[in-house]
């Protein structure tokens, strides 16, 4: 029964992990803490649900100790079916000494070789073996040593969002026009079911977005581009964040609980802790923001019947390590 517990605050806690972004809370206060002491527990095996527990993830042994990495996947699944493709794929990396956090974006479009399933955008690697699969593919590209990961469907969003009661962004016409035309199509879709209507969205300084208008916000890039959405999803995410800072132990916990089927970790509680402890000392401001392939790094356009990026891996790899490491 202690186990089952364990493995319960473990789900709860990494539901939590993208909303904290390991600015949120503290060992000492907050959900962390708040749930160590409602269920006892100071040790936690890793709940490998993704099944990577034996599978070959090509980590880089050689990569200093000081930063843990962890890949932050989100799929385009409505539903809690979770082998979707990963249209939001960030390097979420910590280091618990210096109490540091930095982002780092990898375009969804990125043409890589998937084990066993020949070339493919890396989007498509959850289809084929789920997160473990694209830990690997990421890790034999950009040479980082990622064992642990967090993956959330677009209804997990909409939910923190609305259970914060809303985010407010900074939003340019361009962006309003975006959001309105993507929620009209899913609207007209569903047959304008309530659940997909909302009002229209203004262009204008913190806007404040509900969850469905803050999905369709994350997914602008055919007024841009893909490169300016990667943007607009970490902006969403430290503000996320930002929000979680002011909220009660119990609102959190009660978030935690709703977004159970939307959430899938191999993170352990003590591995969760350790991430999130970082808040301590950290601030969203202080949170540094990279994006991969970098510009002038890579060829883009259409390769036989199918528009992908195709980077330079050695030099992207030694442009992340040098972000990351400092090196």
């Amino acid at each position: 029964m202690k186990n089952s517990v364990k493995r319960l605050a473990a789900a709860l806690l990494a539901a939590c992990l993208l909303m904290l972004c390991a600015c949120g809370a503290t060992a000492e206060s907050g959900l962390l803490g708040g749930l160590l002491g409602l269920f006892g527990g100071e040790e936690s095996p890793a709940e490998d649900s993704g099944g990577s527990a034996g599978q070959d993830l090509a980590v880089n042994a050689s990569l200093p100790a000081d930063w843990t990495n962890i890949l932050l996947l989100g799929t385009d699944s409505r539903t809690s079916e979770m082998d979707s493709r990963t249209d939001t794929m960030i390097v979420l990396s910590v280091n618990a000494v210096t109490g540091q956090a930095k982002l780092t974006s990898i375009m969804r479009d990125t043409w890589v070789d998937i084990p066993g399933h020949g070339g493919g955008k890396l989007n498509a690697a959850c289809v084929y073996g789920g997160p473990a699969l694209t830990v690997r593919c990421v890790n034999e590209n950009f040479g980082l040593n990622i064992e642990r990961y967090a993956l959330v469907n677009m209804q997990c969003l909409v939910d923190i969002v609305d259970a914060l009661g809303g985010i407010r962004l900074d939003v340019t016409s361009e962006e309003s026009s975006a959001i309105n035309a993507l929620i009209a199509s899913d609207a007209n879709a569903h047959d304008e079911n309530s659940e997909f209507a909302t009002d229209p969205v203004p262009a204008g300084t913190q806007v404040l977005l509900n969850g469905r208008q803050a999905l369709a916000y994350v997914r602008i890039r055919k007024s841009d581009s893909d490169y300016a959405r990667t943007s607009r999803q970490r902006v969403v995410l430290e503000t996320i964040a930002r929000r979680l800072q002011q909220e009660s132990m119990m609102n959190l916990m009660g978030m935690a609980m709703s977004l159970l089927n939307n959430v899938e970790t191999n993170l352990s509680l003590d591995e969760i802790m350790a991430i999130a402890t970082v808040g301590v000392s950290a601030d969203m401001g202080s949170v540094e923001e990279m994006r991969v392939p970098v510009d002038g790094t890579f060829e883009s356009g259409m390769f036989g019947d199918t528009w992908c990026i195709k980077p330079n891996f050695a030099q992207n790899a030694a442009l992340l390590h040098s972000f990351i490491y400092g090196d």
